[in-house]
């Protein structure tokens, strides 16, 4: 398993080319959509459009990302995902397209007890790898920003002040453990509304990032502050 201070490849790689129900009441809402912008200090760079589903026991998501790399602005990236989880978040099955100016590749996930494996195919040999994982973990991929919303609804507010979750990136795979610390309350301005979020801190071991959550634990914003990324819900 990798260790924790691996875990910088949300935001490095952003650079380098980078409403769902609370738990409790997944019951009363069976779908949830929304619009991600993405800013690279202060210049939006993309946007990232999801759709989450509840039924059952079981959650789904989709998206669709598409930015412009910020080194290289005539290179356009998109990326398509589908994941299929439990009710805890833990995947059962994953597919991620991804398209850089015409260059097309894939992943595809399967999650077996104690083991994730992928298989990768594009303009490289197609080739399959896998990570050991626990029980308990979630999917947190490289620049797919609707997945920190897992990790935000599997904190457990008011409780412990520091948690600690596994985490899998496919596009690198690896896994490792992200501690997520509750900061305390802060009012934001999301859309021009002033929101009451509660903030949580994300910490790799060599990366530091900030979420804003809202009382109905909505993930509003995500920060990078070392890297002047910014993720905001429209």
């Amino acid at each position: 398993m990798m260790t924790a201070n691996k875990l910088v490849s949300v935001a490095t790689l952003l650079l380098s080319f980078m409403t769902m129900a609370p738990t409790s009441a997944q019951n009363k809402a069976d779908r949830e959509e929304g619009v991600f912008h993405i800013r690279l200090a202060g210049n939006e760079v993309g946007l990232e459009r999801f759709v989450l589903i509840s039924s059952g026991d079981g959650t789904s998501s989709t998206s669709i990302l598409q930015f412009r790399n910020p080194a290289e602005t005539k290179q356009r990236v998109q990326m398509e995902t589908r994941l299929e989880m439990n009710g805890r978040f833990v995947p059962r099955g994953y597919e991620l397209k991804s398209d850089v100016d015409g260059k097309k590749g894939a992943i595809v996930g399967t999650f077996a007890p104690g083991q994730a494996m992928f298989e990768y195919s594009g303009p490289a040999t197609p080739r399959k790898a896998g990570v050991l994982v626990g029980k308990e973990y979630t999917l947190l991929d490289s620049n797919i920003f609707h997945h920190f919303i897992f990790l935000a609804r599997l904190f457990q507010y008011g409780k412990e002040k520091v948690q600690s979750f596994e985490v899998v990136i496919p596009q690198e795979t690896v896994s490792g453990v992200l501690t997520v610390r509750e900061v305390g309350k802060e009012d934001v301005r999301v859309r021009g509304r002033k929101t009451e979020t509660t903030r949580l801190q994300v910490d790799s071991g060599a990366l530091t990032m900030r979420l804003w959550v809202d009382r109905n634990q909505k993930l509003l914003r995500i920060a990078v502050p070392s890297k002047q990324i910014e993720v905001e819900l429209e």
